[in-house]
Formats: structure tokens, sequence, C-alpha cells
């Protein structure tokens, strides 16, 4: 029970000195709470950011994997290399290659779809000209997204195969493209960011409203059309094609990535001991390289936040010098009492840990605040995890007693007779 009283007395001391050096204490614990802070604003952005994330890749189902025509991270040959990449080495897949991969035994369904979203096309209708995010996709995709139809209907297989020039467009199109008038059976022409446009036009027959979530609001403008019709009467770079697949159910992944694997490497005509010309990814592959971004951003969250516990730790160092310097009489009282070392070296210790506890306090109440304004009020998602708090408030204590245990064995090796003597 000796240490609990200890303890109490530590923490009742440190507290009567934060009351009566209110500026001094302050400027202390500043660098604490800026320290835990940047740790709980950055680990609430990160979780709100990786949950969404995860929510978007899983929305297709636990296990739908991809064929591409390269690995990830294979990239676009940047004229550096030695040797062409993957990406520019392999040749793109064929979209009439998803229907063999569909008629094998462990496969529901496999399409090929095109992300265009980022490839600078624009959609005209009369004399109204704007950009749009045009992904080439097939008529099962609302199955595999979060995304809903508001009005009108989607595209139906048929159409689908027949490449028909269908379209299904979200809220900022129909209020852009045809001044908030109704979209449904409005028709609308596509070109290219090099000038080349579809003489074809695009009729509207469906509105669609993307997944409440964190990546649907980097792009607007959405604008969803048959991947065949696409293939028809959109320019676009063929190495942009990918094959979602699902497989049957009761299949295990790997048996249906397995049949994948080879059905790939006829179409391609492999010999065997030659090397995949595709990739297969699974959904935790894109988790994966996911979090290895994530990873990156936690160090640089970690070195951020350890400059203001640093600062903060100096300032202990500081106060902490000048309690005990302010304090060698009671030391030496204390000391020709009987307190041992470790009993002074203990006050100290719980004194210091104290004030930077109550640095790691405000920060988390600071940092709790900012994660909710920014959940609240704007598009970001932080999601506060336990484990930051838990972290928080060791780190603080840890940063405590690592930068107070010099002045606190100062102190405690103080000789009780000099110590009395002190004015």
């Amino acid at each position: 029970m000796n240490w609990l009283v200890a303890l109490g007395e530590g923490i009742v001391i440190a507290l009567d000195s934060l009351r009566a050096n209110k500026v001094r204490s302050g400027l202390t614990i500043l660098g604490v709470t800026i320290g835990v802070v940047v740790v709980m604003v950055m680990a609430a952005v990160i979780t709100g950011i990786n949950d969404s994330f995860t929510q978007l890749i899983s929305s297709r189902g636990p296990t739908t994997f991809y064929v591409a025509h390269a690995p990830q991270g294979g990239g676009v040959q940047t004229g550096t290399e030695e040797e062409e990449s993957a990406f520019m080495k392999n040749p793109p897949l064929q979209p009439e290659w998803a229907q063999q991969l569909e008629d094998l035994p462990s496969i529901r369904t496999a399409n090929a779809i095109a992300d265009l979203s980022q490839s600078g096309y624009r959609a005209r209708y009369r004399d109204r000209d704007i950009g749009v995010a045009l992904v080439a996709v097939a008529s099962n995709f609302l199955e595999q997204d979060n995304g809903h139809l508001e009005d009108g209907r989607f595209f139906t297989r048929s159409e689908d195969r027949r490449g028909r020039p269908v379209a299904v467009v979200d809220s900022a199109v129909s209020m852009d493209l045809y001044e908030g008038r109704d979209p449904l059976q409005r028709t609308f022409t596509i070109s290219s960011s090099s000038g080349q446009s579809s003489s074809t036009p695009f009729e509207v027959v469906g509105t669609y409203q993307r997944a409440d979530n964190l990546f649907a609001g980097f792009v607007s403008h959405y604008m969803l059309i048959p991947f065949d019709a696409a293939w028809n009467y959109v320019p676009f770079w063929h190495r942009l094609v990918t094959f979602v697949v699902t497989p049957r159910d009761g299949v295990p992944l790997d048996v249906a990535m397995d049949q994948v694997e080879g059905k790939m490497r006829q179409i391609r005509r492999l010999h065997p001991g030659q090397k995949d010309n595709f990739a297969i990814i699974t959904q935790d592959e894109i988790l994966n390289l996911w979090g290895k971004l994530t990873t990156a951003l936690f160090s640089v969250m970690f070195a951020l936040s350890s400059v203001g516990l640093m600062v903060g730790g100096v300032g202990v160092i500081g106060i902490m010098m000048i309690s005990v310097t302010e304090r060698t009489r009671e030391i030496g009282v204390r000391k020709a009492l009987g307190a041992r070392r470790r009993d002074i070296l203990w006050q100290f210790l719980v004194e210091a840990s104290t004030i930077t506890l109550v640095g790691g306090g405000t920060g988390l109440a600071i940092g709790g605040g900012i994660a909710w304004a920014l959940e609240r009020f704007t598009p970001v998602p932080a999601t506060v995890p336990l484990w930051s708090v838990v972290a928080a408030l060791a780190v603080s204590a840890l940063t405590g007693i690592g930068f107070g245990l010099y002045p606190a064995s100062r102190g405690a090796r103080l000789d009780p007779v000099e110590a009395l003597r002190y004015e």
C-alpha cells in the first residue's frame, strides 16, 4: 500500500505545481498535447479511409477476383528502365476471353470492364459540353456495387452483349449536361481528350447514385455504359481492360483461380515453364497494397508526433529540474526522516508522468473534437480507434518517465545534510 500512497502524493503535488505555475506548466505540456493531437487526428483519418476502402473493395463479394494484363505496380514505362515494364510489354486482354472464363465450371460470372474515369472524356448535348468520369461495365454491375438506381433502369444483359449505346448517369450529369431537366431518353455524344469523337449518340436509360463513400467524392459526373458499347464506339486504351470474375457458390477461391489461370495460359498459348503474361489479383492483394501506403502514412504520423513529444519532453526536464531545486530542503527533511532514494525517485517520476498525462488528456480531447468535426462536416471519414487512445496515454506517461528520469535521479542523490542547509 505504500506505493499507492506515494502515487497519490505524487499526483497531488504535480497538480498543485500545475495550478501554481500555470504558464510554465502550460508551455511544458503544449508539446505533448500537440503530439497527441497529431496521433489522434491522423489515426482517426487513416482508420476512416481504410474502412471506406475496405468497404469499397469488399462490395463486389469476398470471393470476387480480377484478371489484369499486368501485375499491380507494373506501372507505365517511363523511358528510364532497361526493360519494358510488364504493363507495356504484356499484350492487352481481349473482351471475348471473358466469355471463355465464364464457361468454366467453377465460374458464375466473368465480365470485362474498363475504368476510364481518369481518361479525360467529355459528353456533349446540343451546345453543352462537360467532362465525365466514364466507366465501361457489365449489366450485373449493381450486384457488385453498393450504389443504387434513383430513376429509370440499368441496361440489360442483352443490351450489354449487343453493345447498345445506352448509359446510366449521376445527378451531376443531369444538372450540368441537361440543365437539371429529366435526363431519361435524352442523348449525348462522347469525345476523348485527344479530340476523337463518337458520332453514335448514347441514350440515358437511368440515373445512378454512388454509394456513400469517401472515394465517391473524388469523382463526379459519373457515367456508366455497357462495355461492348465502349469497345465499339468509344476510343480508349485497351490496356485498361480488366476482367471481374466471381466463382460459383461453394467453390473455393483457390480452385476458381487455378481454373482461370489454366484457361488464361491456354488462351495466351503459353508453354510449360513460361511465365504468366497476365495477373490474377485478389481483394487481399489489393488491400495489402493499400496497407503498404497507409503504413507509410503511419510512419509520417509517428515522425510528426515524435517532434511534439520531444518538445514536451525537453519541457518536462526543465520544469522538473526547477521543481527539484525549489524543493531541495523538502528532500533533505524527507531523507532525514527515513525516506529512501527510490522513494524520492518514485515521487518525482510520478509527478513528471502526471504532467505529461495532463497534456495527453488535453490532446485526446482536442484530437477527438477535430476527428468528430471532420466526420460531421466534411466528406473525410474519421473513426477514432481505441488503440490510438491507449497509445496516446501510454506514450504521454512514458514521455514523462523518460524525460523526468534525470531530474528525479538528481533529486534522489542529494545529500540530506547539504539539502537541509540549502536556502
